[in-house]
């Protein structure tokens, strides 16, 4: 062997670099942007030349080892990217949480202690169940990443190996076998009776057949390719050699795992909070900068101005607010999970209650997610179960215990059906197990004396059988249009038999045909040429048929205003058959193909006309979704396979069920307890209860917050002295806040929960304006009444102005709680009431405490509080009066909906 010396190094150089260029030649060789539709419309042999391998050797150890350098190893994303405080810290970017930390640090520097510390406590407590909740995106990614995680055997240099999945690539050349789980997405080479199911990833009932044939249309969708396997889909039945085209993050599964560890979207609520945080912060800095600058100009005391102005800003902050949305979400979850609804981020329950349209697979939420044999019928169109042909499409299946006495001469068709399945050796399949889960029959006089085995160039399976000393028969089912073929022409009209099938088909039946043939001579051995000359005997139809209250809660949600769209791997066909007998209407059908020619604008459009959106990917899922969010206030998505949690994520509201697969719990907000509708509704309810209750506390302490400080802005003017110290307005505030601690726990009006509730930045602005400057006319007039009429010193006038703000401020919410008359037709509750009058009495008792004088109080005498308590009761009276007018004329649903008509006929004409 010769030892390379000194000068040989520059051939050792050459020969690097000839390496590099091959490997640089190979990369450019191998396109990885071709995408998977791409490689099922040629022939595996190009696919192989493309992919520079071999069906015989696979890929050499060098060939693998470079091309895992250059495409990467076949590994999932997950976050790992950001560390824990780098998380944590992004939960203190919304504005309300930095306008609270604002009012924690004015509180500490008044040396309010205790209200710093509470507030700042439940901020921290907000951050801390955010950012726990958020480990479910992460715990998504990974469990993806399990799923795959087993042994594979791969062909490498003519040898076959086991290797772990990550060490994959493309080119690689895998066969696969019954119980294999797909280790990447792959091109099929060679196949026998192979069956994979795919549902978790395309939401398709049935398992999809699986063969080498290139595939010529134009429009695929990705239930069309039948010479593609995908990762994490697991091999039902039969053998295949794949050979491996995507990897890692190219495959569809890494695409799902990639859109999982994306930053969550904004939700609807959160929008608004953010909105509401925002209007906080402006009108916050407005009148404090107001306030001080109008102080110092009148040459007040800079250091009072300035204390003042800051007690002004905290007197602002709804800094309850958290408080109060943790105890009523809170409280909405109890009640939630009582009606089978376990809620997974609290956060998300006022966009429950927000909801205008769900989006649902059909599969296992409107149907039973079990394959069921519906119908057997004769070449007659009788059917056994007692249906004509006619009524094809509005039948419901039977109570089991009717099933079991067939009332028809179609019977034999079921007969020759269950002897098929019954007596078949192939692995058995759901449309098998239906057969024979169906009825019972008593078959123990039949023996069987041979098989032909399915195979999927005849798509059939014959079993020959005999009765007693009877003749033997040979049982043939399968494809119709195959069967057509081997059967006698004369045994059948083809074009009835033919409309016949198409009626079925077009309803969304799975359609077997069965044929026999009588046989009197003696074999041991029946071959597939046997298989001729057969009677053709009827159809057996197959469904995955609805859930029994299916109907019952179609028609109850949308009685609230919560539309049904329907989103599926499976074909329209069978989604149109399943809404027709729920009694959902159907807008329009839309194609997943379609989607590649429409822009984002124009899929908002069909997207709010369509109801059933068929054979979409997880990719063309989102962009539904992302369109419906563009137009509705809040989008719900329920779904639970893996192809589901993209979109469960993307949607405003995220819902899944126990028995879904772990990547879609992770993913979702909501899990039902049982995989029905109809827990929704109750849910939907509960929601808009909870999103009305945060309402009326945001509407409430806005306005009379608003209202009290624009006073102070107003009061500054008018008065030589502050008018209330900041101790005082603290004081003031937190008996208003303590007052409301209880509003979680308030009755919400029954027509309020029957639509759906959202935020409107525009009429929270607007009812912050009228009923704020409705309530400071009341404190100028208490402002004059004091200081005018009964001219009292600056103690009193603060102790009088206090009470009458506080009393004002605590009452309104009565009347601002509800649309309708307080007390008449709308009832608070007893724990809103108890709390109110306790902390008015409170506030009233302040001035004649031993300590009354510290804080800056005194004892008002019987007329001024006769005054004050005459102008409360005018307030209210009036607060009732503009509210009626507010609801009618600034505020009414009508108008709201005349104006998102008006938006959405706007969106059509651009």
């Amino acid at each position: 062997m010769k030892v390379i010396g000194q000068g040989d190094f520059g051939y050792v150089y050459w020969l690097r670099g000839l390496i590099d260029l091959c490997s640089f030649q190979l990369k450019s060789m191998i396109n990885t942007e071709n995408t998977i539709f791409h490689y099922a419309q040629i022939n595996s042999n190009d696919a192989l030349t493309e992919c520079q391998s071999d069906i015989k050797n696979g890929l050499s150890e060098n060939e693998t080892t470079s091309r895992l350098q250059q495409f990467g190893f076949n590994t999932i994303s997950s976050d790992k990217g950001k560390s824990i405080l780098f998380e944590v810290l992004q939960h203190f970017r919304s504005p309300l949480i930095i306008v609270l930390l604002a009012a924690t640090s004015v509180s500490f520097a008044l040396g309010e202690t205790i209200n710093a510390s509470i507030i700042f406590g439940i901020v921290l407590l907000s951050v801390a169940i955010d950012f726990y909740l958020e480990r479910d995106a992460r715990n998504a990614a990974e469990g993806l990443k399990r799923m795959v995680q087993n042994k594979v055997s791969v062909l490498r240099g003519g040898i076959l190996k086991d290797i772990t999945p990550e060490n994959l690539t493309i080119g690689d050349i895998v066969p696969l076998n019954a119980g294999k789980i797909v280790p990447a997405d792959a091109r099929v080479l060679t196949s026998k009776d192979f069956f994979i199911n795919q549902s978790s990833l395309t939401g398709e009932s049935f398992p999809a057949e699986k063969t080498p044939d290139t595939l010529q249309k134009k429009d695929l969708e990705i239930t069309d390719l039948h010479n593609m396997v995908f990762m994490g889909s697991s091999v039902i039945s039969g053998t295949a050699t794949v050979l491996i085209v995507k990897t890692g993050g190219e495959t569809q599964f890494g695409k799902i795992a990639e859109s999982l560890i994306k930053p969550s979207e904004e939700t609807n609520f959160s929008r608004g909070m953010h909105d509401f945080g925002m209007l906080i912060m402006r009108v916050t800095a407005i009148l404090v900068l107001f306030i001080f600058l109008i102080n110092a100009v009148l040459g007040r005391n800079l250091l009072d101005s300035f204390m003042f102005s800051i007690a002004i800003a905290v007197g602002l902050t709804p800094e309850m607010l958290p408080m109060i949305m943790s105890v009523t979400m809170a409280k909405g979850s109890l009640k939630m999970s009582k009606k089978g609804v376990i809620v997974k981020k609290l956060s998300a329950i006022p966009s429950f209650g927000s909801m205008e349209v769900l989006c649902t697979d059909k599969t296992g939420t409107l149907t039973e997610d079990k394959i069921h044999l519906v119908k057997c019928v004769n070449t007659e169109g009788v059917s056994d179960f007692g249906f004509e042909i006619s009524e094809v499409g509005t039948a419901q299946i039977q109570p089991k215990s009717d099933r079991r006495n067939p009332t028809s001469n179609a019977d034999e068709v079921f007969r020759f059906a269950f002897l098929n399945s019954h007596f078949q050796s192939g692995i058995q399949n759901p449309l098998d197990e239906a057969v024979i889960n169906f009825r019972e029959l008593d078959i123990s006089d039949y023996k069987k004396i041979d098989e032909i085995p399915f195979d999927f160039n005849r798509k059939r399976v014959s079993v020959v059988v005999q009765k007693a000393n009877d003749a033997k028969i040979l049982i043939c089912k399968g494809a119709p249009e195959e069967l057509f073929k081997i059967c006698n022409a004369d045994s059948f009209d083809l074009n009835k038999t033919q409309k016949l099938y198409d009626e079925l088909s077009q309803d969304g039946f799975r359609v077997l045909a069965i044929a026999t043939k009588a046989i009197d001579f003696e074999k041991k051995v029946y071959q597939k040429d046997e298989e001729n000359d057969l009677i053709l005997r009827g159809f057996i139809a197959f469904l995955d048929p609805p859930k029994e209250d299916a109907n019952e809660v179609v028609k109850s949600l949308r009685a609230i205003g919560v539309e049904i769209k329907i989103i599926t791997g499976d074909n329209h066909l069978v989604t149109q058959k399943i809404c027709k007998d729920i009694g959902l209407p159907i807008k329009g059908i839309m194609f997943g193909y379609e989607l590649n020619d429409l822009t984002d604008d124009a899929l908002s459009i069909r997207a709010v006309k369509t109801t059933i959106f068929a054979r979409f990917s997880p990719e063309q899922k989102n962009r539904v979704i992302h369109a419906l969010k563009s137009f509705h206030h809040a989008v719900g998505y329920m779904g639970d396979g893996i192809n589901d949690a993209p979109s469960l994520k993307a949607a405003d509201i995220g819902i899944s069920v126990n028995t879904a697969t772990d990547v879609a719990k992770d993913a979702a907000d909501f899990i039902l307890t049982r995989k029905s509708l109809h827990v929704l509704h109750d849910g939907i309810l509960e929601g808009r209860r909870t999103f009305n209750n945060t309402h009326k506390y945001i509407l409430m302490g806005l306005s009379s917050n608003f209202g009290n400080m624009f006073s102070v802005a107003i009061a500054t003017f008018l008065l030589p002295f502050l008018p209330l110290l900041p101790i005082q307005i603290l004081i003031n505030n937190f008996l208003y806040d303590t007052s409301q601690i209880t509003i979680p726990y308030d009755n919400v009006d029954n027509n309020i929960i029957k639509r759906p509730q959202h935020w409107d930045m525009k009429m929270i602005r607007r009812y912050m304006i009228v009923f704020g400057l409705t309530s400071s006319v009341f404190d100028l007039l208490t402002f004059g009444l004091l200081y005018y009429i009964f001219h009292v010193d600056v103690a009193q006038f603060r102790t009088g102005w206090f009470v009458e703000s506080l009393t004002t401020q605590i009452l309104v919410v009565f009347i601002i709680r509800t649309r309708q008359v307080p007390f008449f037709k709308s009832k608070p509750s007893k724990t809103l009431v108890l709390s109110v009058v306790l902390c008015l009495i409170a506030g009233w008792l302040l001035p004649y405490m031993p300590f009354a004088t510290i804080i800056g109080f005194e004892p008002l005498e019987r007329p001024i509080l006769i005054a004050i308590i005459g102008l409360v009761i005018v307030y209210l009276f009036i607060v009732e009066i503009v509210k009626w007018w507010f609801f009618k004329n600034i505020n009414s649903p009508l108008k709201l909906k005349k104006s998102k008509e008006k938006h959405y006929q706007n969106h059509i004409i651009q």
